[in-house]
Formats: C-alpha cells, sequence, structure tokens
C-alpha cells in the first residue's frame, strides 16, 4: 500500500465508506476499510502517522495488530464510543488520542481544513460536554485536550445563553456554537492557555492591526456567517481571517465590504 503525506504526516482514515473519504481529499488520507488493510497499515506506521478511526471495528482491528510492546503509531483522532479499557490500551499505542463522537467533531470539509492550516494548534476540531461534571472538553488540531467549566460561557451581551445541550464547532474550528450561543476559540484558549497568551501578546500590535483580525471583528459584530459572502466561498473568508492571504485583490475587498456594509478603506478601522 502506497503511502501518502500532507505536511510531513501521513494521514490514515478507518472508514469503510468511499464517500467520507473524499471529502477529506484535502488532507491526501490512506483509506483503511478492511481488517487486512489495518494489518498491512499497522506494520508500515510511522510516528508522524495521523490515524482517523470512524469505525469502531476497525479501530479493534488496529488494536488486535499491534506487536507488544508497542511502538508508538503516531496521533489518533477516535470518532466513535469506546470502552475504558479500549481507551488505556489506545492510549498506549500513540502519543496522543483524542475521542469524540459525530456530533462533537467539524464537518468533514471543515476538519480537513483545520488540520491542514499552519494554525491548527490554535483551532478546536472537536469536543464533548459532560453534563455531570458541567465542562467541556475542546480538542485542538494538535489532539490536546481543554477543559473548561460551564461557566466559562457567561450570558452574552444581548441576552443569548448558551445551551449545553447543542454543541458544535463551526468556522473551520474558530467558534463554538452552544444552541443560539456563540464563543470564539481566541477567547477561550487567551483565558486558559498560557502559552497561547504569551505568542498573542507578542504578537499583539501585528495581530490587531492585521486585516484579517479586523474582518473577522466586524463580521461577528454584523452577526453574519462566512456562508453570507457569496460569491466568495467560506473557505476564501476563513483563510482571510487567518492571515494566510498576503495581498485581498480589490474586486474581493469590494465584495467585502458591499455584505458588512462599510466602504472598503472602513474594514481595517476595526
Amino acid at each position: 500500500m502506497s503511502v501518502a503525506t500532507t505536511c510531513n504526516t501521513t494521514t490514515i482514515v478507518l472508514s469503510r465508506g468511499e464517500t467520507r473519504v473524499k471529502r477529506l481529499s484535502r488532507l491526501h488520507p490512506i483509506r483503511v476499510s478492511s481488517v487486512a488493510d489495518v494489518k498491512r497499515t499497522v506494520a508500515s506506521a510511522r510516528e508522524s502517522s495521523l490515524w482517523i478511526c470512524f469505525e469502531r471495528a476497525l479501530t479493534d482491528a488496529l488494536l488486535r495488530s499491534v506487536d507488544w510492546p508497542a511502538k508508538s503509531l503516531g496521533d489518533a483522532l477516535i470518532v466513535h464510543t469506546s470502552s475504558l479499557a479500549s481507551m488505556i490500551v489506545l492510549g498506549k499505542c500513540f502519543r496522543r488520542v483524542a475521542f469524540c463522537v459525530e456530533d462533537g467533531l467539524l464537518r468533514d470539509s471543515e476538519l480537513s481544513e483545520a488540520l491542514t492550516s499552519p494554525k491548527r494548534d490554535y483551532l478546536f476540531i472537536g469536543g464533548s460536554v459532560d453534563h455531570a461534571s458541567e465542562t467541556i472538553t475542546l480538542w485542538r488540531g494538535n489532539l490536546e485536550p481543554i477543559t473548561v467549566r460551564f461557566s466559562a460561557f457567561p450570558k452574552a451581551g444581548d441576552g443569548t445563553v448558551p445551551d449545553f445541550g447543542r454543541f458544535r464547532l463551526t468556522d473551520c474550528g474558530q467558534t463554538i456554537k452552544l444552541g443560539d450561543y456563540e464563543a470564539s476559540t481566541d477567547s477561550i484558549l487567551y483565558e486558559y492557555d498560557a502559552e497561547y497568551r504569551r505568542e498573542v501578546r507578542r504578537n499583539r500590535e501585528k495581530n490587531e492591526k492585521s486585516f484579517g483580525a479586523c474582518l473577522r471583528r466586524l463580521r461577528k459584530q454584523r452577526r453574519l456567517g462566512r456562508d453570507k459572502f457569496a460569491p466568495l466561498s467560506e473557505k476564501t473568508i476563513a483563510r482571510i481571517e487567518r492571515g494566510e492571504v498576503d495581498r485581498v485583490h480589490p474586486r474581493t475587498m469590494s465584495l467585502l465590504a458591499a455584505t458588512l456594509q462599510v466602504r472598503p478603506e472602513e474594514i481595517n478601522e476595526y
């Protein structure tokens, strides 16, 4: 089986369905759809591999294929329920393991974009809500978790309150939605990640004056989703906001300004 890589990472998707793998094409993934494929892939896996496991039966086959003591198979994103015993074994096979279910994961197209972003460490790709402890665990693009209390999401200025039974992630991992309530990934990281705070402080002057940061603040102020800027795609808006576009073309600037109901030169004032 040939090996494909993205950003020096081999992405392996455990799924019997072809459609899902196609939606993750940005990752150039290897599709593993049978037990025989699992065994061959485990034998050739490297520490730089990223495994995205959608089917429990294939994950179980993976664990049965491991030789003990196990070498590191890389990182794993497990997108199905698992037994406590399996979670422990997965932790022994992989350097990092993130667990969530379908409802707590970014849409496939947004997931692939977040995982290939140079800023993936500062994006949330999945999460889960625990009502018993009143906490939310959020998984970053580097598969490291942050757990926060419900109290991290206070009532919004317009009176909107979070609905913890309707959790999802949007904007390629930049926004947490709890029903009609929204919170930015930036605000959570700034509050709970000391290294992120230091990074923001080092770059505050540059970031606060960047066009992308101004665009995002103004878009949020207008309560507009990225899908409201047609014919510009959501991906284009996301890349501009993340500072991944060196120069915004005049036509794009005009389209943005028209939707935001400002003059093009005014966007940088927000």
